[in-house]
């Protein structure tokens, strides 16, 4: 059986980094991460977290997270982050 989707999507941001965190699906090998409006795949992880660097303040991001396993992909969630804005 296809796992659930991930639950929970939260994160934390500051003025160049995004990190997403989930809750651990029963059954997940991994998860995927996609990126963007365009939802391209970004990377697989096998931890409930995941870090995009590199982007400039103030800028919104949408993250979506699939959990894997050998029967499949779950659906995807999504969350729309935003990083910080660059203190003067």
């Amino acid at each position: 059986m296809r796992p659930n989707a991930p639950q929970n999507l939260r994160y934390t941001a500051t003025a160049n980094t995004v990190t997403v965190e989930w809750d651990a699906v029963e059954g997940a090998d991994s998860y995927k991460i996609y990126r963007g409006a365009d939802q391209k795949f970004a990377q697989e992880v096998t931890e409930t977290k995941y870090t995009a660097n590199e982007l400039a303040a103030d800028t919104q991001l949408t993250i979506n997270v699939t959990a894997v396993n050998s029967q499949g992909e779950s659906p995807k969630t999504e969350i729309v982050t935003r990083t910080q804005k660059e203190t003067p």
